[in-house]
């Protein structure tokens, strides 16, 4: 490696992360946090612009307020000068590359330029990246759940006829909706592609043969672990950003345990509806007026206690009986029993006589409406230590063990599952046993009045438990074994 970075020493790890990303076009680097794999691969970026004349490269993190907190602003410790370093700036002499904060691009002394960028930009209609540069660096890949950057950059990387280039560093965040573990997946057996995954039990190991101080002591990792532990109830997420585990999933999912059970059973699948029992529909009424509230549904059905999730909808700013039509075009929609609505389906909107159910009961005649529940996120007055009753989420919760999801009709339903998170309580430093209202809550909240059904309806007949009327009893399988698709 040339030596033009004027205070950068590569320690071993990253050393080895330099050779990689110079041989292979697709290099890829999952590291622990705080191990310098940003200063790693800025510093190959600058070295490639350098050493390339009239080049292009592009480092794109999440947004611009990430890219310029995680590479612009950002100052680490030279563990030999004992200086703090300004990762870019300090990194190049001032005469070989003049930096321009406002729009955070380098422009170098031989032609060559360094544009940082974020790639969900507020304010524009289109998210991405420019298709004109030779050299892609992207930091935290595995957080670009809400859309894959790559597969529209892929065809121009491995263009041929021009020697472009893609680099990762990146720390993991399970596998499902992951940019990074699907191009990892994807690039399998390509010779042009290389990947390094260290622990940092690997790196301090690295550090010591060659004489150096771990970069993390271990009373030190510890305390992080604890402090994981005090913080999220687990250690999840220290496996995760220490140990590089693709197989933990985010310590603040509020079904993390149940939906990595889920995945773990194979009871994501493809499967029929059974013949021989009803369809029902819960719905999450979303705020009349408010586009941005979404109003979500879930088809399922409800047999020998297990839950089978068969397909789900969300929409903006229709009308609850518009919904009906959305249903009506479903190939199942001649066996939906019943459409189950929240307890605010009987409650008036401001200056209107009728109420949701009303109007949903004019498109189809069918609906019921559940209890309102006071237990939704914690019992009022209870105890830690008591555990005689439990919260609506944790009633979601342990039937999530004994549900059954169609991977194909609900897929936005697992990915709501895998990412609805307890919201963080910023005064506190604590999680909160509310969870973060965004775009994953609507369809979570569907989930809970479907369960809430389960407990109120009897779906044998489809009949209130508080009717007074006993059905007739009817005769069904043992086991769910005739619901698989053939």
């Amino acid at each position: 490696m040339k030596s033009f970075p004027v205070y950068y020493r590569p320690r071993p790890y990253q050393a080895e992360a330099h050779a990689m990303w110079q041989k292979k076009r697709v290099g890829i680097v999952v590291f622990p946090r705080q191990t310098g794999k940003d200063v790693a691969m800025s510093i190959e970026e600058c070295q490639s612009a350098l050493l390339t004349p009239k080049t292009t490269g592009v480092y794109v993190s999440l947004n611009n307020p990430m890219i310029r907190d995680i590479l612009w602003d950002k100052t680490y410790l030279d563990p030999v000068t004992g200086d703090f370093v300004q990762m870019l700036q300090d990194n190049v002499p001032a005469e070989l590359c003049d930096w321009k904060s406002t729009a955070m691009t380098g422009q170098f002394s031989n032609g060559s330029r360094l544009k940082l960028q974020g790639y969900f930009q507020s304010g524009q209609d289109r998210n991405g990246v420019g298709t004109s540069f030779q050299r892609y660096n992207f930091t935290e890949l595995a957080l670009f759940t809400r859309e894959d950057p790559l597969p529209r950059l892929m065809p121009i990387i491995e263009n041929e006829h021009e020697p472009k280039k893609l680099r990762v560093a990146s720390t993991p965040r399970g596998k499902r909706r992951n940019p990074l573990w699907q191009l990892m997946q994807s690039m399998e057996g390509n010779p042009e592609y290389g990947i390094i995954t260290r622990t940092i039990d690997d790196i301090n190991e690295m550090m010591r043969r060659e004489g150096l101080p771990p970069v993390i002591t271990q009373d030190k990792l510890e305390q992080i672990r604890d402090s994981y532990l005090k913080r999220f109830g687990n250690d999840r997420m220290f496996e995760q950003e220490y140990y590089c585990s693709f197989e933990e999933m985010d310590a603040a999912a509020v079904y993390g345990e149940a939906y990595m059970k889920m995945i773990e059973e194979k009871r994501d699948t493809e499967f029929n509806l059974d013949g021989g029992h009803p369809v029902f529909v819960a719905f999450d009424i979303g705020s009349s007026g408010m586009h941005s509230d979404a109003t979500a549904w879930i088809a399922f059905q409800w047999f020998n206690n297990k839950l089978f999730l068969f397909d789900c909808g969300e929409g903006h700013g229709k009308a609850l009986p518009e919904y009906v039509d959305d249903l009506r075009a479903k190939p199942w929609f001649p066996r939906l029993s019943t459409i189950i609505l929240p307890w605010d389906g009987d409650h008036h909107e401001k200056a209107v006589n009728t109420t949701p159910a009303d109007m949903m009961r004019k498109a189809f005649p069918s609906v019921a409406v559940l209890a309102k529940s006071n237990k939704v996120f914690r019992i009022p007055g209870a105890r830690q230590s008591d555990y005689t009753q439990i919260t609506d989420i944790q009633k979601v919760r342990m039937q999530l063990y004994n549900t059954i999801v169609h991977k194909t009709n609900c897929d936005w339903l697992l990915e709501c599952l895998e990412n609805y998170k307890y919201e963080f309580n910023t005064k506190l430093q604590t999680w909160s046993d509310k969870p973060l209202h965004d775009k994953h809550s609507h369809m979570m909240d569907a989930l809970r009045y479907v369960v809430q059904a389960t407990n109120e309806l009897d779906f044998f007949q489809g009949a209130f438990f508080d009717t007074g009327i006993t059905p007739a009893p009817t005769s069904y399988a043992e086991d769910w074994s005739s619901v698989w698709k053939k």
